[in-house]
């Protein structure tokens, strides 16, 4: 997954050289958000024969590339991670309706008293953005991005091809071909691959001057402290002593929803309860995918336990859990899951497959 331009390898290495490196620090020097302006340009030499693979969908494809490209620059210019994502749907009529628009949130807009929402990329944080995924006609809707997806976006994709979804515009995917692949082998997906020079410019000036925050963007910054996640192991006093806290902060409120956490040595970075019942079965807004995303940008999730409950249940399934959270934990990575109920062999695959532990932990 290496953003491939010279020299930028010894950040984005292969993944084997990457874990036996040093563990890489954000620069103390590291430029403030409020200082990151870079020059950008909005001209886009977009024309609608690059869409013709659309058919009759053309214009709407246009316009969903036009948005996550401009939304792209403008953060580019407010010194943010210059990718986005846009989903425009064509009405009965003809007429183009905005579906959503997202950004890349790493690192927060200003000015902000936020620390940034890492698993907001650019489709994930256009998704999250909509009320009522159920309202949404995805046969309709041609969704772009401007970079080609991550493995967690890619499932986020998927999952909106289980809605319907069947076209997908993607400016550049040359130098990050990411899950594109994937995604054009999902039966009855049209995907459209650009090579816009401006989505190249953005994410070569981006990833060149700050190198740190694209690798982090990608979980590519490997931990460099895993003693609180390795004293976690089954009947352990470090387990034991970590499940009641999560008990008091469920108990409280009553949870009867699934919650999620990201805990380290410091405590509980952040928790979440599941909203997906609220919006339309959002799987971006799982209570796994929440809990990541307040955890904020600081927080290195390659070094954190993420506890996930499911109030009720006697076995820990991929449906509560999440398929985007499955996209999240493959590229975040933490450390540790720990679950309450046994998970089904699918889901525990899909970690242990991404060299996640699994821990089940008695409540």
């Amino acid at each position: 997954m290496a953003f491939n331009h010279p020299g930028y390898t010894e950040w984005l290495a292969a993944e084997t050289k990457l874990d036996a490196m040093p563990p890489l620090k954000r620069p103390a020097a590291s430029t403030p958000s409020s200082k990151r302006r870079t020059k950008t340009s909005t001209s886009l030499t977009l024309s609608i024969e690059d869409f013709h693979q659309l058919g009759d969908f053309a214009e709407a494809g246009l316009e969903a590339v036009r948005l996550a490209l401009e939304r792209a620059d403008k953060a580019l210019s407010d010194g943010r991670v210059p990718i986005s994502g846009a989903a425009v749907e064509m009405k009965k009529t003809g007429a183009l309706h905005v579906v959503a628009v997202g950004q890349n949130g790493r690192i927060p807009p200003l000015p902000s008293e936020e620390t940034g929402y890492p698993t907001d990329h650019g489709e994930t944080a256009a998704i999250r953005e909509i009320e009522d995924v159920s309202k949404v006609d995805w046969s309709q809707v041609v969704f772009a991005t401007s970079l080609s997806p991550c493995v967690m976006c890619g499932a986020a994709l998927t999952w909106l091809w289980s809605l319907g979804l069947r076209r997908i515009v993607v400016a550049e995917s040359l130098n990050f071909s990411g899950t594109a692949d994937m995604l054009a082998k999902l039966d009855g997906m049209t995907v459209v691959r650009l090579s816009s020079v401006k989505a190249q410019s953005m994410m070569m000036k981006f990833s060149t001057k700050y190198p740190w925050d694209w690798a982090a963007d990608i979980g590519e910054i490997p931990p460099s402290d895993l003693k609180f996640s390795q004293s976690l192991e089954e009947r352990s006093e470090s387990l034991r002593v970590l499940m009641a806290k999560m008990q008091s902060l469920m108990t409280p409120k009553g949870h009867v929803h699934c919650i999620a956490a990201v805990v380290s040595a410091k405590g509980i970075h952040a928790s979440a309860e599941d909203e997906r019942s609220q919006s339309g079965g959002n799987e971006t807004r799982s209570a796994v995918m929440l809990a990541m995303g307040q955890a904020g940008s600081q927080v290195n999730l390659r070094e954190c336990v993420l506890v996930f409950m499911a109030p009720g249940t006697v076995e820990t399934n991929l449906d509560d859990f999440g398929s985007v959270s499955i996209g999240a934990c493959k590229l975040f990575r933490p450390a540790k899951v720990v679950v309450t109920a046994p998970p089904v062999d699918e889901l525990r695959a899909s970690l242990e497959g991404a060299g996640i532990p699994v821990l089940v932990a008695d409540t």
